[in-house]
């Protein structure tokens, strides 16, 4: 008797979100405390984000996505609206579990300045890791934990250039298509 794993022929392109010329869905969950701070507030965001991945070459994916925050902070509380694109990349596979590297750039527009004494428009960097364990053929459950940095990089002048460094966790799905 043999071992139907050992006969297997390996994971279709449908069971890995790393896959060449593979499209997902991505929805997730975020939160994120201001890690250290260069202005006179503390800020902590919650947010929801919605995408696209697709599959490079096997192992690298391209990201664009939507990122809706809520920022408390001192003052008025902002919503915080970005579009980011980047690149996530595997550095492991074990079975079902890829371990990744991402980072995405971008811009924001804001309800209220954030940080308060700020601009409503910024700029986003974010750039963490995580993992991603594929739960059947089309779906599988992303955890990751990011860096977000967000600042107007002085374009409004030096004395309006204050800017959130926050990290955390966030959850989500990633759906193939």
């Amino acid at each position: 008797m043999t071992d139907a794993r050992a006969q297997s022929p390996g994971p279709s392109p449908h069971e890995d979100a790393f896959a060449k010329g593979e499209w997902h869905a991505e929805f997730a969950l975020q939160a994120a405390l201001e890690a250290w701070n260069y202005n006179p507030s503390h800020e902590e965001l919650y947010g929801l984000a919605q995408g696209v991945t697709y599959g490079l070459r096997d192992g690298l994916v391209a990201t664009a996505r939507q990122r809706l925050y809520y920022v408390s902070q001192r003052r008025n509380d902002s919503r915080v609206l970005g579009l980011t694109a980047g690149l996530r990349g595997r550095i492991f596979r074990r079975g079902q579990l890829s371990g990744f590297l991402q980072f995405d750039l971008g811009i924001s527009d804001a309800a209220v300045a954030a940080p308060p004494g700020g601009t409503r428009f910024n700029y986003l960097a974010l750039g963490g890791g995580g993992f991603i364990w594929q739960i059947n053929r089309h779906v599988g459950a992303i955890a990751t934990l990011e860096v977000i940095h967000i600042s107007n990089a002085g374009i409004a002048g030096p004395d309006r250039n204050p800017d959130i460094e926050a990290i955390g966790p966030s959850l989500g799905l990633l759906i193939g298509f």
